[in-house]
């Protein structure tokens, strides 16, 4: 375990859970990770439930109450985020240097205000995560989900897990936050409808976006809670695969690849 006085930059990865199907995909998120150490930066490794384990929650609580308990509910789910980042966290600690601290949903402490099930942020202890990262260098936490001022479970909404990185991102003074996807970046539409559709159209990836373009794209890319917060906040993020840049989003110019958009 190290002890550094000096601050370093902070990247915050979001990792999803399309990205994340059993243990696979976890090589690929260590990768990354070691990717940004490697080049001076310690990170926020925010990640989502597993592929199809929120769902399969959902249907569960569902299946034995048709209006489950919001808060019993926002418990549930939050269990698949624990996991993630539990298992990432046993992953990471396989990684040469790497000693990351992880945080469950109830330890990260994040505040939110709102209904316990689409809540947003307000306040995080982001002192103390600058504290961990100066003695570990990478902390994993659990998206989607946080705590009333009253102590009780919430979750941010479908896709939550974008808005908590870039809470993170905005509380923490991040200089990189990269929303990890399943995709190439934000498309013109979408790729693989098209393919199927007409394997001679050809959606064309933008290279920057503004907030207001990821908006008006749609596609359920980002959640559109998270990108009015980054747009309110002025934080830029990238979305994009593991190793790779894909699109800049932020004040702009929109540019598609290649070519002005």
């Amino acid at each position: 375990m190290r002890d550094r006085i000096d601050s370093r930059p902070i990247t915050i990865l979001k990792i999803g859970g399309s990205l994340l199907t059993e243990t696979d995909g976890f090589g690929e998120a260590v990768a990354e990770v070691r990717a940004h150490v490697d080049r001076g930066h310690d990170v926020v490794a925010v990640v989502s439930a597993m592929n199809g384990t929120t769902d399969r929650l959902w249907a569960a609580a569902h299946e034995l109450a048709e209006r489950p308990d919001a808060k019993l509910l926002s418990s549930l789910l939050a269990t698949g985020e624990d996991a993630a980042a539990a298992l990432f966290g046993i992953a990471l600690r396989q990684a040469p240097t790497i000693e990351a601290a992880v945080l469950s949903a109830l330890e990260l402490g994040l505040v939110t205000e709102g209904p316990d099930l689409d809540a947003t942020p307000v306040a995080i202890d982001a002192n103390r995560i600058r504290q961990l990262l100066r003695t570990r260098g990478v902390v994993v936490a659990p998206g989607f989900v946080g705590r009333s001022a009253a102590g009780d479970p919430t979750i941010l909404g479908r896709g939550g897990s974008d808005l908590t990185a870039l809470f993170l991102a905005a509380e923490l003074d991040a200089v990189d936050c990269r929303l990890l996807k399943d995709v190439g970046g934000l498309f013109t539409s979408d790729p693989k409808r098209d393919a199927a559709v007409d394997a001679s159209r050809s959606a064309r990836r933008y290279e920057r976006a503004t907030w207001d373009e990821v908006m008006r794209i749609g596609g359920g890319v980002v959640q559109p809670k998270a990108v009015r917060f980054a747009k309110r906040h002025g934080t830029g993020f990238q979305i994009s695969p593991f190793g790779s840049v894909g699109t800049s989003v932020g004040r702009g110019p929109n540019e598609l690849h290649g070519a002005e958009a």
